[in-house]
């Protein structure tokens, strides 16, 4: 981008036809117009004086400033809003502590909204969250840890601030203005699937949390991966297996050998549904996590690792270079690594794959 068309991003406040270029700013106030272009778009790398002086000038002239700088030469705290769907998950929680850490080295305090799983208070937190950044301790950038809310609402807000969010499928929200990253959750179940078949499981049952988008998609991984490897694949809702345990032992008694949940957390769910019934998982049955959580390591569960760390930090990064000028929409996904543990064993051979 041409420094020249700093006026014409998104991001700035342009309410009308701008006359005036950073040339213009430039002549002013004796600065470089590379600096001034630097100044304009909020880079820390400008003294404040200058910072000050640039934003001062471009008021002056009627050329726009974006959010970023205004707040940077008014001294006024830098604060970006990070949305979760469920603070006490422990794939959030991860989330949640590297986009603090990301935020902190960048300079920007989070205000965090926890939504409790409740999908009115993701989206009455995304609108309140929206609706502050006109004011002067207001959001400047929103970072969404859900994969619940409707692309409407996430491209409303995106309107007027910088919206990334993690942990939806890009596909739902190109063209909206909307950045997103998550992991590649379908290497990553294909992977698991064939860790299971190889270790003689070819009847197994998929266990997720019916009408959860992330489920949806693990849900859909796991069938294309059961279909490449024409093995036996079922699926189940985690929330009937617990109110009704007995099916539990019903899937065993068809010749289920391995349960492949949706994230750890459905594990840790399943295992103690079925021990309320004698049922002894893993041990009885394979049982496999997503996410790589520290519940999965607690739980020796073998699950596909996520790069949380990498995830929530980038979701951050993202909101702040749309803030600096970034244009152009991100839809970024990263690899999953599957991690071992004593969870998955061999399938009794006295089972057959059709019963």
């Amino acid at each position: 981008m041409a420094d020249d068309d700093v006026g014409a991003r998104p991001d700035l406040e342009a309410p009308h036809a701008v006359t005036a270029t950073l040339r213009d700013v430039a002549r002013r106030t004796g600065m470089s117009r590379s600096l001034v272009s630097l100044a304009l778009r909020g880079d820390d790398g400008v003294s404040a004086p200058r910072r000050e002086l640039a934003v001062r000038a471009a008021d002056e002239l009627g050329l726009p400033v974006g959010s970023l700088a205004r707040r940077r030469a008014a001294g006024a705290p830098l604060v970006l809003g990070i949305l979760l769907t469920e603070r006490a998950n422990p794939f959030h929680a991860e989330v949640l502590r590297s986009a603090q850490a990301a935020a902190d080295t960048l300079g920007f305090a989070l205000r965090v909204v926890d939504a409790f799983r409740d999908d009115d208070r993701l989206e009455s937190g995304l609108e309140a969250l929206h609706a502050s950044a006109g004011s002067a301790d207001g959001v400047l950038g929103v970072a969404v840890v859900s994969s619940r809310l409707p692309p409407a609402a996430l491209a409303a807000a995106a309107a007027d601030l910088p919206v990334a969010v993690l942990g939806s499928a890009g596909e739902a929200l190109a063209g909206r203005g909307v950045d997103t990253v998550r992991s590649d959750e379908e290497s990553g179940m294909r992977e698991l699937v064939l860790h299971l078949a190889a270790a003689g499981h070819v009847r197994t049952c998929f266990v997720g949390e019916t009408d959860h988008p992330s489920t949806t998609r693990r849900g859909r991984a796991y069938a294309a991966a059961v279909a490449l490897l024409s093995t036996d694949g079922r699926t189940e809702d985690v929330g009937s297996l617990v109110a009704d345990p007995a099916r539990i032992a019903r899937l065993l008694g068809d010749g289920v050998t391995a349960f492949v949940t949706a994230n750890d957390a459905t594990a840790a769910r399943l295992v103690s549904a079925a021990a309320g019934v004698g049922l002894r998982l893993p041990g009885i049955a394979s049982v496999t996590g997503f996410d790589g959580t520290a519940l999965a390591e607690r739980l020796d569960l073998t699950t596909v690792d996520q790069p949380r760390a990498r995830m929530g930090a980038r979701a951050v990064e993202l909101v702040v270079e749309r803030l600096r000028g970034r244009r152009v929409e991100r839809h970024e996904v990263l690899p999953t690594r599957l991690e071992q543990r004593g969870s998955v064993r061999a399938a009794p051979l006295l089972l057959s794959p059709r019963g």
